[in-house]
């Protein structure tokens, strides 16, 4: 039981890295810039460049929404690495199995209200599928013993 738990455990970190990775990728860096997560109306762009924000006058809007999908997207990913890192062998699974697949059904389920309350469809699938992996890899945990 323990291996097929690694295995749903592994399969639980695929959207995050997949979807971090993605994120960083539709992120536009500049205002001019056309991608994913850009504005439809590039007037918005613009004016986020031009306007900061109320706790400091160091950035503007526009680089600080690039930092915050830039960082986000990286959240994502090493969190998913972290859980490839965790389930790379049986080994290195069996011994921190009991703390880290706890911890990542708490972070993949906090993903997931985030992603019901304010993303879209793709991010609320994937975290629904990383959700629903590492409760089954508990679930096999708990159901191997000791």
């Amino acid at each position: 039981m323990l291996e097929l738990s690694r295995y749903f455990f592994l399969a639980g970190a695929t959207p995050f890295v997949v979807l971090g990775l993605a994120h960083a990728m539709a992120t536009p860096l500049a205002a001019g810039d056309r991608k994913g997560l850009s504005p439809r109306a590039p007037d918005l762009a613009d004016a986020m460049a031009r306007t900061s924000p109320r706790l400091t006058n160091r950035t503007d809007m526009w680089r600080a929404w690039v930092g915050f999908n830039l960082s986000h997207s990286l959240g994502a990913f090493v969190f998913g690495a972290f859980v490839i890192t965790v389930g790379r062998s049986a080994g290195s699974y069996g011994e921190l199995a009991s703390i880290a697949v706890p911890f990542a059904s708490v972070v993949s389920t906090a993903y997931l209200g985030l992603a019901v309350k304010y993303w879209f469809r793709i991010p609320i699938l994937g975290c629904a599928l990383s959700v629903g992996s590492f409760l089954a890899s508990w679930a096999l945990l708990a159901l191997g013993g000791p």
